[in-house]
């Protein structure tokens, strides 16, 4: 349970603290904090259930916060989960260079189904050729903040290890080890 609060309470203040940056930056130039957080708990987490559960409530937090279509998030966060814990599980993504990678075009992707949601929900959205310039700016710009928000959620999950470690050894084992 502490580990789920900690990461729930990482995940929104990256939401907030991305929000406090996209004031001083262009929303190119501003990473995605929020989406680099949720890829780094996606590459350590292992339960399946709790963790679509955790990114649905970030999602929902970033809905909250951003003022898009309610739900909007919570469903891209629950397949960027989920397409993260697949991809941890065939790729070596634990390299600076992979993660960023993978980072930067999970960025774009999201961008892309954000773009097709509107579209779908609203009506009358276009993609147009510098939307796509930027959409690949923030990409960079995302996956060049992964391995440091990739780190400092690792560093997280160990504080919040719900395993107190190796238990001392007993008399009973003292004794017959002698």
């Amino acid at each position: 349970m502490k580990r789920v609060a900690s990461l729930l309470g990482l995940g929104v203040s990256a939401v907030v603290l991305q929000g406090a940056i996209a004031t001083w930056f262009a929303p190119p130039w501003c990473p995605d904090l929020a989406l680099v957080a949720l890829i780094g708990i996606g590459l350590r987490w292992r339960g399946l259930a709790r963790g679509l559960l955790l990114a649905v409530v970030l999602g929902y937090a970033r809905d909250l916060l951003s003022g898009s279509l309610l739900g909007q998030h919570a469903l891209l966060y629950l397949v960027t989960f989920t397409a993260t814990m697949v991809a941890t599980r065939q790729l070596n993504l634990r390299g600076s260079w992979p993660l960023a990678g993978f980072a930067a075009a999970l960025t774009v992707v999201y961008g892309l189904a954000m773009l097709a949601l509107t579209g779908f929900f609203v009506g009358g959205v276009e993609l147009r050729v510098g939307w796509l310039a930027a959409e690949l700016v923030h990409g960079a710009m995302t996956g060049a903040v992964a391995p440091l928000v990739s780190a400092l959620v690792g560093r997280v999950w160990d504080w919040a290890h719900d395993d107190p470690g190796p238990r001392p050894l007993g008399l009973d084992a003292v004794r017959r080890s002698a």
